[in-house]
């Protein structure tokens, strides 16, 4: 069970890096008193404890001392990362909630969602979202989940950094139009966390936190007070608009009364029909590494133990028909003893080397399916939840490892036992054939009628088992705001529901089964019935030792040969499990070759890139190839050590073009060419482009393990090199104070650090990695102010002779790249020196 579990980890590591985490490290205790319709303000540096204050009035955490006080009725949370279930944009504001059309379009048009919704065309707010909102980008995210809590009539609301994700012009529409003293929540009781200080001037009280402790508290600030400024040192002069607001007439966005989205991404998952394939037996039995010789080495010990077992009881029958001296012949009770002990010592051998061959073929088919999640392209998680993956990963592979090789070893056994029994009655009493050839093909047409209806059965009770294991997973990533919605009930009729229908199938399933056993039980208590009726009307013509052998055999067969049936059955429905783990091992790679016709890999020099020169040639991207394109004829060359800053609105394909040069999309739904040094990335192998290019994402990945597991998973580097890149993001004293050191446990996705702790540790796995291009996707999003002009002074140190390509919402954070690339509607609007781009201007052109 233990390695079951952390192979399931491994599993929803994988599928899962993403999830939304909190922290859990308030060390000091705190009274803070909440009054009515007053706005709050909380700013803090990374692992202040910011989050966890939030976690404490939720009720999410144990105080250690002292005590909390809330004066109201109901609470609304927006998460620092945005939480977002598989279902539609609706039901992911609605939570369960009935729906008021008024209040549900005025919280559309204050979160600025309505122009999204008109760009996702007729179907709008009816939108499939596939598993923690993947086919969305940060920004859409950020803004659903605030729609969600601003749609909660509450008393409290709890804003967790909402404006990191998006960028400054919308951060400043949706304050005013939704936390400000004139927004949606005027006459409301919010708190808000940020470190866009240019948003807390307006607050009534703020809140520095450091260390987990009060640092300063401000109250009762007037808006036009000019000490808060400074004390606060606002960047708002920096954190100017970069792209203008939508004009009214693109925003007249109206409610779909549609019923769903028959274009969704996220497809019903599908069973196979008919009888398991011969090739996905075969693949089970001859796996590595013994293969074929393994495959007949078993059938041989199989054979082997139930000829030895016939013949212990021929030779007893042969025995017990001597006269009386010869019986007392020692030679018969040797032979008897000899032929015993052989065939116990073979039937251990042979059950430990049939479990052997099965579990060997059940690591096999775990291996691929884990190959084929890991090396197939993005598109297929955006159409399949990871609670099918899962539901494969766990129970499907449970089946597989425990109770197929149950099944086999029974079927094989006792099918042999019942060939066994049936020799031994023909030679004793041959008119007992006569009985068994209709009897036997009856039992096979029966199993095969009752086989029809019983795999496809397995095979729903499969496809219904996923959607529990999706529910499960989304509610124990959303659980904070589940609880803070008071949406549990909501959540456990639907958990209830999902398990009657799993149920449903399993019950149907078992009725078949017994109905099965059944039909068995009549047909041999017949053959029983039969056998002794010509034992009495034969007995003057058969050997009474020899009658009482084939009604002894006849009488075990009527057991052999019933359950032999069942386990067969019941083997060929377990295998269904190994055809759903065999799919995931046949899936499609993803293609190394984009477009190139002659579909030769090549192979650069050692050092490439070497020069870090980027140039988009007539480059057009799609996530799939019946969308319209997100890039659309980028023409753009990078010169090798140019540092580039990347603007545009949320879903201007800013993450695309980082997406593109990493080839993660399906390269039928790509025109045009990407050049690195000359070379086109689309006659590179993936693993050699993708090795040789270093990201630092917007959403930080961390697995369970050490810190230096999570920055050099491959021991590339010495400890004093990892030691460098951790001090040189001021993570060192995070090392230093632990006990461990560089071997500090990092819990499955970095729960164990705050959400900028967790961005620093991928910006030391960046610098570690040295590459000649560095890409960088909104990696200080979630960090204060002064955090973020320490990863740009680290990175323009460490990275000073690299070519870097930089996204970004905060303006002071490109304002000293080489130029500013914006981009507007997948199409370069801009590319030029930030001497020529005005960017408090909204990035018009001098």
């Amino acid at each position: 069970m233990k390695y079951t579990d952390k192979r399931v980890q491994t599993i929803n590591e994988l599928v899962n890096g993403c999830q939304i985490i909190k922290m859990y490290n308030w060390e000091k205790a705190m009274e803070q008193r909440v009054r009515e319709t007053r706005r709050f303000g909380v700013k803090g540096a990374i692992g202040a404890g910011k989050s966890t204050l939030l976690a404490a009035i939720l009720g999410e955490i144990n105080l250690i001392s002292g005590k909390l006080q809330l004066y109201v009725d109901s609470i609304s949370y927006a998460p620092q990362s945005a939480w977002i279930f598989a279902d539609t944009i609706r039901a992911n504001i609605l939570l369960g909630k009935p729906m008021n059309e008024e209040r549900y379009k005025n919280v559309i048009k204050a979160c600025c969602l309505d122009i999204d919704l008109l760009n996702f065309g007729e179907v709008g707010d009816l939108l499939m979202i596939g598993d923690k909102g993947i086919n969305l980008s940060g920004g859409q995210k950020a803004r659903i989940s605030l729609a969600r809590a601003l749609y909660a009539d509450a008393d409290l609301y709890l804003l967790d950094d909402p404006l990191a994700a998006v960028d400054p012009n919308v951060a400043k529409n949706i304050f005013d139009q939704c936390i400000g003293p004139r927004s949606f929540l005027r006459g409301k009781t919010r708190i808000l966390v940020t470190h866009q200080t240019q948003f807390l001037v307006e607050a009534d009280q703020i809140i520095l936190l450091r260390k987990g402790h009060i640092d300063e508290l401000h109250i009762e600030q007037p808006v036009d007070n000019e000490s808060s400024n400074d004390t606060l040192e606002s960047d708002s002069s920096n954190d100017t608009s970069e792209t203008d607001s939508p004009d009214d007439n693109e925003t007249d966005w109206t409610l779909n009364t549609a019923t769903t989205d028959i274009n969704s991404i996220v497809k019903n998952e599908t069973s196979i029909d008919g009888a398991i394939k011969w090739s996905v037996w075969l693949q089970l039995f001859t796996a590595p590494p013994l293969r074929w010789f393994g495959f007949f080495l078993m059938i041989i010990f199989m054979v082997g133990t139930e000829a030895l077992y016939d013949f212990t009881n021929s030779w007893l029958a042969l025995w017990s028909g001597k006269d009386e001296n010869e019986q007392r012949s020692s030679f018969y009770a040797y032979v008897y003893l000899g032929v015993i002990f052989a065939t116990l010592i073979i039937a251990l051998l042979r059950a430990g080397y049939i479990f052997y061959i099965m579990l060997r073929g059940s690591t096999y088919f775990h291996n691929r399916m884990l190959k084929g999640i890991l090396y197939t392209s993005l598109r297929f998680f955006e159409s399949n939840p990871s609670g099918r993956i899962l539901n494969r990963a766990s129970k499907d592979q449970q089946v597989l490892d425990e109770a197929l090789p149950m099944a086999l070893i029974d079927t094989m056994q006792y099918l042999l036992m019942t060939l066994g029994a049936i020799a031994i009655i023909g030679m004793t009493n041959p008119w007992v054939l006569l009985i068994l050839i209709p009897l036997i093909p009856t039992v096979l047409w029966l199993r095969r009628f009752y086989m029809r209806s019983s795999r496809q059965l397995k095979r729903l009770e499969s496809v219904s088992r996923s959607p529990i294991y999706a529910l499960f997973s989304s509610s124990l990533d959303g659980l904070t705001s589940i609880r803070a919605f008071d949406a549990q009930i909501d959540f456990l009729n639907m958990f209830i529901e999902r398990i009657d229908t799993n149920a449903r199938a399993y019950f149907i399933l078992f009725a078949t089964t017994r109905w099965f056993g059944l039909q068995l039980d009549l047909i041999t208590s017949l053959l029983t019935l039969v056998t002794s009726i010509l034992a009495v009307a034969l007995r003057h013509q058969i050997d009474p030792s020899a009658a009482a052998l084939s009604i002894s055999y006849c009488i075990t067969l009527t057991g052999l040969f019933q359950w032999a049936m069942r386990q067969s059955a019941e083997a060929e429905n377990f295998m269904t499990s190994a055809e759903r783990i065999h799919e995931y091992g046949q899936l499609t790679r993803e293609s190394h070759s984009n477009n190139n016709k002659s579909g030769v890999l090549i192979q650069p020099a050692d050092d490439w890139p070497s020069r870090g020169i980027i140039e988009f040639k007539d480059y057009t991207f799609r996530y799939r190839p019946e969308l319209d394109p997100v890039l659309k004829n980028l023409n753009l060359r990078i010169e090798s050590k140019e540092k580039i800053g990347i603007i545009g609105r949320t879903g201007a394909g800013k993450s695309s073009l980082l997406q593109a040069l990493f080839r993660l999309v399906d390269q039928s739904a790509i025109n045009g060419t990407i050049l690195i040094d000359d070379i086109d990335i689309g006659r590179l192998s993936l693993d050699y482009l993708r090795s040789h290019i270093s990201v630092i994402p917007q959403v930080p990945i961390l697995f369970c393990g050490t810190l230096r597991y999570n920055i050099d998973p491959f021991e590339q580097y010495s400890d004093e090199e990892c030691l460098t890149a951790l001090e040189a993001v001021q993570l060192k004293p995070l090392v230093r104070n632990h006990p461990d050191g560089l071997h500090l446990m990092v819990t499955e996705s970095g729960t164990n650090l705050s959400a900028g702790e967790r961005q620093l540790v991928c910006v030391a796995r960046a610098i570690l990695k040295r590459s000649h291009i560095l890409l960088i996707d909104e990696a200080t999003a979630n960090v204060d102010h002064t955090t973020d002009r320490m990863i740009q002074e680290v990175i323009a140190d460490k990275f000073r002779d690299r070519t870097i390509l930089t996204i970004a919402h905060r303006l002071n954070t490109i304002a000293n790249s080489n130029r500013i690339l914006m981009l507007q509607d997948g199409e370069v609007a801009y590319f030029d020196v930030p001497n020529n781009i005005d960017l408090t201007q909204g990035g018009t052109q001098n």
